[in-house]
């Protein structure tokens, strides 16, 4: 098995960043976020890192997908 690249605490703070959005989307990354908080962590450090790449309307369209299927999983119980 191949060792894995030794990152600096910023590196891996931005590279799990991108692999959480990448498998859970915005909205479910910061809901993550939130659920396994620490004192210590810059809330908006991460903010800016994810949607640095986003216009308002992108992270608008996200979050409303994201209440849309959250509203139809619920419904369909």
């Amino acid at each position: 098995m191949k060792p894995h690249k030794q990152y600096s605490d910023k590196e891996l703070s931005k590279v799990a960043l991108l692999v959480l959005t990448q498998y859970l989307g915005h909205a479910n990354t910061l809901r993550f976020l939130s659920l396994n908080q620490a004192s210590d962590i810059d809330y908006m450090t991460i903010r800016h890192e994810l949607f640095e790449e986003l216009s308002a309307k992108e992270v608008y369209n996200n979050a409303a997908e994201f209440w849309q299927n959250k509203k139809n999983a619920n419904f369909s119980k």
